[in-house]
């Protein structure tokens, strides 16, 4: 009798295949400023650097430290988790077709989102690609390349300058105040 559950075991296992492995289960991820926020572990696995660490150690039962990522650009990238289910969408086509993302974009989602945070800032941008870079998530990290090519597209090289080295435009007007003052 135990010949016949074990076959029935086994098959089950076959039909349900990988979709078994990944459980409707939460978990923590700990940001690099020691910050933690909840996803769904399902949802996770859209980052092959989640999906490689908790395969690798699957009964990790504390939070799963992400540490080159703040907790600001960890809650965008867990919205992004959560918004798509652990499927990554199409990757954006290049080159792009428009300035605008939402002509860029399948899911339509995707463009508000990310203009949103490149509005924010362009240091929340540049933090997002390079998480995405760092938690190997493909398609968020051609999102934000994507976003970064549609903000320079037709610019001139200063204004390009300015939008791929934001820092550098805060040194230029601290220069010229500086400049100012020492003339007055």
């Amino acid at each position: 009798m135990s010949d016949g559950k074990e076959e029935q075991k086994n098959a089950a296992e076959e039909v349900n295949g990988l979709d078994e492995e990944v459980k409707d289960e939460m978990i923590t991820l700990k940001s690099k400023d020691g910050k933690t926020i909840e996803v769904n572990k399902k949802y996770a696995f859209i980052s092959q650097v989640i999906k490689t660490s908790l395969e690798n150690d699957p009964d990790t039962k504390e939070s799963l430290p992400i540490m080159g990522v703040n907790m600001e650009t960890l809650e965008h990238i867990v919205k992004y988790m959560n918004h798509h289910k652990g499927s990554e969408p199409p990757i954006v086509e290049k080159p792009l077709r428009n300035k605008k993302m939402s002509e860029n974009v399948k899911d339509k989602w995707d463009a508000p989102f990310i203009d949103g945070i490149a509005d924010k800032s362009k240091q929340a941008l540049y933090d997002l690609i390079l998480a995405a870079n760092y938690m190997d998530i493909k398609a968020l990290l051609h999102l934000g390349c994507a976003k970064v090519a549609s903000l320079i597209k037709g610019q001139p090289l200063e204004r390009i300058r300015e939008i791929l080295d934001p820092k550098n435009k805060a040194e230029k007007k601290e220069d010229s105040k500086e400049a100012k003052n020492d003339k007055a």
